[in-house]
């Protein structure tokens, strides 16, 4: 599978609903979250997944959507379905596969929600498109599970891919090295230094946690488009936890250098002074344990240790933004890293980040005073 983002006419949006209610003003903007993509003949374009936050649409080719081995439908790329998402015919289930080379357009939905959301509340003076209801009724069979999805789509709609931009993810596919592996072997082993970074783009593997770690030796079955080893090397700890080849695959292996400077400053994000300050009142967090926030701590922040964040992530309110202080070291890394995956707006501080805010905060004071 081939992607681009640069090729992309935004013309093509006419043919889409609900991508021609976009102005074209905006649809550049909304570009830098989407991604042209070639699929080879039978290979997986999308598979239901209610939790998917992007739409796949087909701009060229013929594909088939399969509701089971013996139940199959073809949708060309002219036809009338193909001007919804492809999501749209897999509702209860099922497989969109391709039957001749296709081009499928990906689009961030939650990116694309804010900016209709945007112009049906009239801060965007948008097209008037009447939108006719057709009556699209399929039979609701489940799919048979014996297709192995593509790996890019299914990293394309992981809470980690969600924060980088489709340049940064064509620039983190590029710097993969494919690397064949065994079932049985281990891939990653407990209480082991940080090395590199892993998205399994063929076969299953198993991860199996410390009995004493956060997971209490819980066991988690990882598949194509998952990813493993990226919260050891932005915490800067040694691993919790053993991953383990449950079959024959390929994994996709980025260098921890490689990691810190593609994959961390999207999700880790410090911010300038000015910057910090123009934040809609921010919650400062302290994640370290409870006796070092006692022992010395910012006056205006709140203790939140990381154990916990991970624990109640569906506790923090997302209309809000949260700026991790930075005594935590690579731990507010990690909390920072965390609450990003899970749509939190966050931000980090760090020590030189923190003085400066302090000596422009002091300066403010004096002003005022004067």
């Amino acid at each position: 599978m081939d992607s681009n983002q640069t090729d992309i006419d935004t013309e093509i949006f006419d043919r889409f609903l609900p991508l021609k209610l976009v102005p074209p003003s905006l649809r550049g903007e909304l570009l830098k979250h989407a991604m042209m993509v070639s699929f080879d003949v039978c290979r997986n374009i999308v598979k239901h997944n209610n939790k998917s936050s992007v739409s796949h649409y087909l701009v060229d080719g013929l594909a088939e959507v399969r509701y089971s081995f013996y139940h199959r439908v073809n949708i060309p790329c002219n036809g009338d379905k193909c001007s919804y998402p492809l999501e749209e015919q897999i509702l209860e289930g099922g497989v969109v596969r391709a039957v001749t080379p296709c081009q499928v357009l990906i689009v961030n939905r939650d990116h694309l929600d804010a900016i209709i959301a945007r112009l049906e509340a009239g801060s965007i003076n948008g097209p008037v498109v009447q939108i006719i209801d057709d009556a699209r009724s399929l039979d609701h069979a489940k799919i048979d599970d014996d297709y192995e999805s593509d790996w890019m789509a299914l990293f394309y709609q992981s809470p980690l891919a969600i924060n980088l931009s489709a340049k940064k993810l064509q620039q983190v596919f590029s710097s993969l090295t494919s690397v064949a592996v065994n079932g049985g072997e281990t891939i990653v082993k407990c209480h082991t230094q940080a090395d590199f970074f892993y998205i399994i783009e063929k076969g299953y593997a198993e991860v199996i946690t410390e009995s004493s770690g956060p997971f209490k030796g819980k066991r988690f079955e990882l598949e194509p488009g998952d990813y493993f080893g990226d919260e050891s090397i932005v915490a800067q700890t040694i691993r919790n936890a053993s991953v383990i080849m449950t079959s024959d695959g390929l994994l996709g292996r980025m260098e921890m250098g490689v990691f810190n400077h593609l994959i961390k400053p999207s999700l880790v994000i410090k911010p300038s002074v000015n910057e910090l300050l123009e934040l809609s009142n921010p919650i400062y967090c302290d994640v370290r344990l409870p006796l070092e926030y006692k022992l010395e701590h910012l006056p205006f922040s709140m203790n939140v240790p990381v154990g916990r964040i991970r624990k109640n992530l569906s506790l923090f309110d997302k209309n809000r933004v949260y700026v991790i202080t930075p005594e935590g070291g690579h731990r507010s890394e990690l909390a920072a890293y965390i609450m990003m995956q899970s749509g939190i707006e966050t931000y980090c501080m760090d020590a030189k980040l923190c003085r400066a805010l302090a000596s422009q905060q002091a300066r403010q004071v004096n002003t005022k005073v004067g």
